[in-house]
């Protein structure tokens, strides 16, 4: 039923598009950042009322944002915010920022090999650098895009996997940077539970805001211990903070048993960015 609803979501989409003969729903911009010294690519993507009127629109930053995930999160997006499906959710613009180095940028600790009881898990050249990528989305991104378009303060955050961990993460350093958080099947088991040892550490300063957070997780049990451990310390994560958090109604968690790792972004989506950005 929901992949059938997901469809039914993506065909609008497409016909709207193909009906404007745009070969991409999004434009390019490219910035320097001094924070990273590198150039950043990015893709925006403005909503079908954008052009049309004076509203101020909410934006969905998205990481890991190559051009065929903002597609896919525009189709969503796009579809559940016309008349066509009943006005689901409010519509919005998409900043989708693609990678440059994933493990560098989304991970919050240096790990120059991650392990999981004894069992080595990958290497990483670079890894750590989650707060010098937050510093660009804060004082570089966020202010070019609110400067530049018709936006709202009201800013979403879309990660998953690697993503997950460094939204998951940006909750406990910087709560307030986001008003809502999208986070998809996140890597809890990086750097043995990190997420849940530094909860502790922050928790009693931890969600003072109540920023809306919608968690997801996959069924990787054919993972063996390692699918399970990294949803039990997850679902621990996002049970601890719907409890710290001042306003417990704005924290939601789904367990979707019959996606994997790899299939439930579709899902996350539909579900989280109607509950994160309803209509008015």
């Amino acid at each position: 039923m929901y992949k059938s609803a997901l469809l039914l979501v993506l065909f609008v989409f497409w016909k709207t598009a193909g009906a404007s003969n745009e070969s991409s729903p999004a434009s390019k911009i490219s910035l320097h950042s001094t924070i990273l010294q590198e150039i950043r690519n990015v893709y925006i993507y403005l909503p079908p009322d954008y052009e049309g009127s004076d509203s101020l629109f909410p934006v969905i930053y998205v990481t890991d944002g190559d051009i065929h995930r903002l597609r896919a999160i525009a189709g969503v997006v796009e579809g559940l915010s016309t008349a066509t499906l009943e006005n689901q959710m409010r519509q919005a613009v998409i900043v989708a920022i693609p990678n440059t180095n994933r493990s560098r940028d989304l991970t919050p600790s240096v790990l120059p090999e991650w392990t999981f009881e004894n069992r080595k898990l990958d290497t990483f050249e670079q890894s750590g650098g989650a707060k010098q990528f937050r510093d660009f989305l804060k004082t570089e991104l966020v202010p070019y895009i609110e400067r530049r378009y018709r936006v709202s303060t009201e800013r979403i955050l879309v990660g998953e996997s690697f993503g997950g961990l460094f939204a998951a993460d940006t909750l406990l350093q910087q709560p307030d940077l986001f008003s809502g958080y999208l986070i998809i099947d996140p890597t809890a088991l990086w750097d043995d539970n990190y997420l849940n040892r530094q909860y502790e550490l922050k928790k009693e300063t931890v969600l003072t805001t109540s920023p809306r957070i919608y968690f997801t997780f996959a069924n990787n049990s054919h993972l063996g211990k390692i699918g399970l451990t990294n949803r039990k310390w997850g679902e621990r994560f996002a049970s601890a903070l719907k409890a710290a958090s001042s306003n417990p109604a704005r924290v939601s968690q789904r367990y979707f048993e019959d996606e994997t790792h790899g299939t439930v972004a579709f899902l996350a989506w539909y579900h989280g960015l109607r509950a994160l950005l309803p209509a008015e």
